[in-house]
């Protein structure tokens, strides 16, 4: 995403008026979330900081890893691991910042209390690029995860798993037995794919659209694909 998150973070970018993560923050208010962390380093804190001055949520804390420059990163699963012991045991919804999806999440959170078993969302790929790039996923009929594998050498389902989990705090717990292991710190689709292996994980079909504005072509695609939905809605009125 550089140079546009060279000195700002690319969850707060703009899209159709407000930062990216305002469009996740609607998402999560429709539903009964108890508290929120943003979890971001100590570079990016102060922005953070600053768009939670405007709003009146009183359920979201901003926490910070003691990196400041890329080379010194946890990495999104190493982030996990170190946060993980810090946290009261419950059921964890983890989101990545830079993933926007136009449906409601009640649905996935009523099914992992129905499976009581960690859950992935899970959506259509639209191209074998698209399934090549991310996390190919097998699902049985009872939409238990047969095989889940990251950046796969092979299309062999158009389905991917999004970066959107429910996981019960013990298999959050995880991601350090994970990295103790030898697993990647910075992928989550490759801790993913791990605990598939090792206990039951569930896909659920998320509906709608999911973009992934991890790179400026994602980025620029979304803020059409927005735009051309904003002239639609004008048209009807």
């Amino acid at each position: 995403m550089w140079p546009l998150t060279k000195d700002f973070p690319k969850t707060l970018l703009p899209i159709r008026g407000k930062p990216a993560i305002d469009h996740i923050l609607d998402r999560l208010q429709e539903t009964d979330v108890n508290a929120i962390i943003v979890y971001t380093n100590l570079k990016f804190k102060p922005h953070f900081e600053a768009w939670l001055k405007n709003k009146l949520l009183s359920l979201i804390e901003i926490v910070a890893e003691s990196s400041r420059r890329d080379e010194e990163k946890l990495g999104a699963v190493g982030a996990l691991a170190q946060l993980a012991p810090k946290l009261k045991p419950d059921d964890y919804l983890i989101i990545a910042g830079d993933n926007i999806f136009t449906a409601g999440i009640r649905g996935i959170i009523d099914f992992y209390k129905e499976k009581k078993a960690p859950v992935v969302a899970v959506i259509k790929a639209r191209s074998t690029e698209e399934v090549l790039r991310g996390s190919s996923v097998l699902l049985e009929k009872d939409m238990r995860i047969a095989r889940f594998k990251e950046k796969p050498m092979k299309v062999e389902t158009m389905l991917i798993g999004a970066c959107i989990y429910i996981l019960p705090y013990r298999a959050l717990l995880r991601t350090s037995e994970y990295l103790q292991q030898g697993g990647d710190r910075d992928e989550p689709g490759n801790f993913m794919e791990w605990l598939c292996e090792r206990e039951t994980v569930y896909g659920y079909m998320l509906p709608g659209r999911l973009w992934d504005i991890g790179t400026i072509e994602g980025y620029e695609e979304l803020k059409r694909e927005f735009q051309t939905a904003n002239h639609r809605k004008r048209k009807l009125f």
